[in-house]
């Protein structure tokens, strides 16, 4: 596949096959990014039981957090680099990847100290009884050490999608997935480390994710140049992308800030059991 595939195919194949080419991995690769809090349910709730899961529920609009800036720098730079790759200024555009592989890997660092730091306060403000404190503590100590994975891998899925090739953010999502689905039962029942081995579990599978889209931009797979220059964060990029990245941000913060006053109102009138619900 030659470095200018892209180009030739966005320039050249038809609008149905081209937009088939592109969405159908998409939307397979986002169905499948979605089982992970499913399957770590099922996992911890058949393994460790119902209070676990309630800690589960607890942790899971800070990773949504995560997810939505990762999102928002993602969908800015898609934006950014598909423009420029369009109107032939491919420096600019090397730059905008650049700048978003190493804002998101910084940001990722910067939410993973300010959340071990603060995590006993997010946890009460996300609706922790003292009950589901431990389980939620447990799981998420451990799931904030993969933050850096999961922002990285967020904002990479969508430059690897502008840059025409979403098989392969499509795989880079396929592999964290069924890692996930073959790590859980061995940490939870096999090691028995409960609400713990799930997380590691994931934060395995993240990690995995991270390497496969890692090696794909080192490789020269990717048409993207990525130098040492290019990964010195430009404040003028960095405002463009989070400018156009805001309403995905907005949407998808939204759905934490909802499961954070859902889970304190099921708190007050309904308990532990209702949060795990």
């Amino acid at each position: 596949m030659s470095k200018n595939y892209s180009d030739e195919m966005l320039g050249t194949m038809s609008m149905g096959r081209l937009l088939a080419k592109l969405s159908i991995p998409a939307t397979i690769g986002m169905m499948v990014n979605a089982l992970y809090n499913v399957v770590d349910t099922i996992y911890i709730g058949r393994g460790v039981g119902s209070l676990a899961i309630g800690g589960l529920t607890i942790s899971f609009p800070f990773q949504m957090i995560v997810m939505a800036i990762g999102m928002t720098i993602g969908v800015g730079a898609a934006s950014v680099i598909s423009r420029n790759l369009g109107s032939g200024n491919r420096d600019k555009a090397y730059r905008a990847a650049g700048t978003a592989l190493s804002v998101s890997i910084l940001i990722g660092l910067i939410l993973m100290m300010g959340g071990t730091i603060f995590l006993d306060n997010i946890l009460r403000l996300f609706g922790a009884s003292d009950t589901l404190l431990g389980y939620a503590r447990s799981y998420l100590s451990v799931i904030l050490i993969g933050v850096p994975f999961i922002s990285f891998a967020m904002t990479s899925s969508n430059l690897v999608r502008a840059e025409g090739k979403a098989m392969i953010a499509m795989i880079s999502m396929l592999v964290g997935t069924v890692m996930n689905i073959i790590l859980d039962p061995i940490f939870i029942f096999v090691f028995h480390m409960g609400i713990k081995g799930a997380a590691i579990a994931t934060v395995i599978s993240q990690g995995l994710s991270f390497i496969f889209l890692l090696y794909f931009f080192i490789s020269g797979r990717s048409p993207f140049k990525i130098k040492i220059s290019y990964l010195i964060p430009k404040f003028i990029l960095f405002k463009e992308m989070v400018l156009i990245g805001l309403p995905a941000f907005i949407r998808q913060a939204g759905g934490s800030v909802l499961a954070v006053i859902m889970n304190n109102v099921l708190l007050v009138y309904g308990g532990d059991l209702a949060i795990a619900s």
